[in-house]
């Protein structure tokens, strides 16, 4: 890696207190090599260890994002990231998030896989049989910076724009859905936001999770039996439109539910 410790630290510390403080920053791409993959995931592990060391906070999932071509498309971006989920991040489904702590909050929807076992290879087998149930989730996103997600850097960086996700109502064992022709749509009241089928996500969700598992190897840190895997959205990621009720129904696999309360 090219870039100084000292610059992973400092960038690291700016999204720390950023997150911390609810404001925005500008983007780390200026201060790093074009595409620095290596760079901008060393920032958000650092980011992420800034937050365990100051906030006492555990690691307890990871999600992946950009799985879906058409969110690629919106954004300019034609490859997955992933970040990290911490205690503090989770919650369940009819929370109320208080729009107070965050910058610009965004909703998707998508499913989400929780571990019974580490996957420690990442052959389809392996991973499909670490697996214990599926179930809706939509990801918390926001960024720590003014305009749009910017470059893949800036995103990676910045724990590829995860700020927390709320958990569905059901519970169902791996393969008892077919999750490629799942069906998905958000609503808030009467209003759809979006909507999309499970095959939008790299064909099929949990490919999403093998491309994880064979990431996380790579890099020294092994998914682990119990956590909670994000893999990806189903539709588009819209603004989340405040003090409604939005609703995210997966067929076969329920709903989930969150507010974003604006007096909060």
């Amino acid at each position: 890696m090219s870039v100084a410790k000292e610059t992973i630290n400092r960038i690291a510390r700016e999204l720390f207190e950023a997150k911390r403080g609810v404001y925005t920053v500008p983007y780390v791409s200026p201060r790093l090599p074009e595409r620095d993959l290596d760079a901008a995931y060393a920032i958000s592990a650092e980011f992420a260890a800034l937050r365990e060391r100051e906030l006492g906070v555990k690691r307890v999932g990871r999600k992946v994002g950009l799985t879906n071509p058409l969110v690629q498309q919106r954004v300019g971006i034609d490859e997955p990231d992933y970040g990290i989920i911490h205690d503090d991040m989770v919650h369940p489904s009819g929370s109320h998030l208080p729009l107070s702590r965050y910058n610009r909050l965004l909703i998707e929807a998508e499913v989400a896989f929780v571990l019974k076992s580490d996957i420690l290879e990442a052959s389809r087998e392996g991973v499909e049989a670490a697996i214990d149930y599926v179930t809706p989730a939509f990801e918390v996103v926001d960024f720590r910076y003014g305009g749009s997600v910017g470059q893949i850097v800036d995103t990676i960086a910045d724990n590829a724009g995860c700020s927390g996700i709320v958990v569905g109502e059901e519970q169902h064992p791996y393969g008892e859905v077919d999750l490629t022709k799942v069906e998905m749509v958000i609503t808030g009241g009467a209003t759809e936001i979006t909507r999309g089928v499970g095959g939008n996500v790299l064909g099929d969700p949990v490919n999403a999770v093998i491309w994880l598992a064979e990431t996380a190897i790579r890099t020294g840190e092994p998914l682990r039996a119990g956590e909670v895997l994000l893999s990806g959205s189903i539709g588009y990621i819209e603004p989340w439109p405040a003090d409604v009720e939005c609703v995210a129904t997966i067929t076969g696999l329920g709903r989930v539910v969150a507010t974003a309360d604006s007096k909060g």
